[in-house]
């Protein structure tokens, strides 16, 4: 089987935001160009299905959202995402049933896209300076043509405000800017014309190009056995286990280290009594058996909310019973 569908999403308004604010004030359109292929077969009389699919979306203008001053904005992206999927069922006789599945996913960002990064606005840039706004909270950069530059214009109007020079960060935060308290319309009215310095908020914009989409994980993997046991007077004892795995994955679109999500296991289990002709039933089964708390997804705030990130985690375990009947 092959599919050649194509979408459509139509863009929208951004909630309004102060000027100093680089953020558009409308975003555009998405559309998705897909192309699946794939097949299904049933093999040894049924013992055995298989089912294999491939696909390939290129989007235009994907939709992505992030917060700008404590507020929920729209971005647009071009991407391209390629993955495989696996699927089988095995029955090694009828009392068992086996499932398994496999995907692999690729997603990244194409051509070159620039935006700046909530949790470096310096953007790795070691001659910039990153301002935390004492007036608002937020954050900008002051960037200069030459090494040092920045670090002395702010220094210079910090200093006539009473504030601190610019500070290194500590070696272990990954920050290559320094950074200084201060007030970021101050100093972009203070930049001496022809300087080349510039005062950029939020941030220094980097090119995210090639990077992965957030929330992609690069690999699935999941299994699930049960048994069907015959109790006698009709009735069957029917117990399962799952077992999946999610690979590695990122909580925003600018990837590194700090936004990256281990891959994580689950396990649920379930067992059920089944009257006769399944007319009733009762079910006992456990979610998360391992009770782990691993982190399934993120995102990040912003300068003005204090860059808190929120973390999303696996329910705790849980169990319960069941009773259905059919009537």
């Amino acid at each position: 089987m092959s599919t050649r569908p194509r979408g459509y999403k139509s863009g929208g308004i951004n909630p309004p935001l102060s000027p100093i604010f680089a953020v558009s004030e409308s975003f555009g359109s998405e559309t998705i160009d897909a192309f699946e292929i794939g097949s299904k077969n049933v093999f040894a009389n049924g013992a055995l299905q298989l089912n294999a699919t491939a696909f390939y979306y290129k989007y235009s203008g994907l939709q992505l959202s992030r917060i700008v001053a404590r507020t929920s904005v729209n971005d647009t992206v071009d991407a391209n995402i390629w993955g495989v999927e696996l699927e089988s069922v095995i029955r090694p006789d009828p009392n068992w049933l086996i499932n398994l599945s496999f995907s692999y996913l690729n997603a990244k960002v194409a051509g070159d896209q620039f935006f700046s990064n909530p949790r470096d606005p310096g953007g790795g840039d070691p001659d910039a300076v990153i301002i935390k706004d004492i007036s608002n909270g937020a954050h900008c950069a002051v960037t200069g043509p030459a090494p040092g530059v920045a670090d002395a214009f702010v220094a210079g109007v910090n200093a006539a405000l009473g504030l601190r020079a610019p500070q290194e960060f500590p070696s272990d935060g990954n920050i290559a800017s320094s950074g200084a308290f201060g007030i970021c319309g101050v100093l972009a009215s203070a930049i001496p014309a022809n300087s080349g310095i510039q005062v950029l908020s939020p941030g220094v914009e980097v090119n995210i190009k090639g990077n992965t989409l957030p929330q992609a994980p690069n690999v699935k993997v999941s299994m699930g056995v049960q048994y069907t046991a015959e109790v006698g007077n009709g009735m069957t004892l029917v117990p399962r286990v799952d077992i999946s795995m999610t690979g590695k994955q990122y909580g925003n679109i600018f990837n590194g280290r700090i936004n990256r999500i281990q891959p994580f296991v689950q396990a649920n289990a379930v067992l059920q009594l089944n009257g006769a002709d399944e007319r009733w039933f009762v079910r006992g089964f456990v979610q998360n058996i391992f009770d782990s708390n691993s982190v399934t997804g993120l995102y990040v705030t912003d300068a003005s909310s204090g860059n808190f990130t929120n973390i999303y985690t696996l329910d705790p375990r849980r169990y319960g019973v069941a009773i259905g009947a059919k009537f």
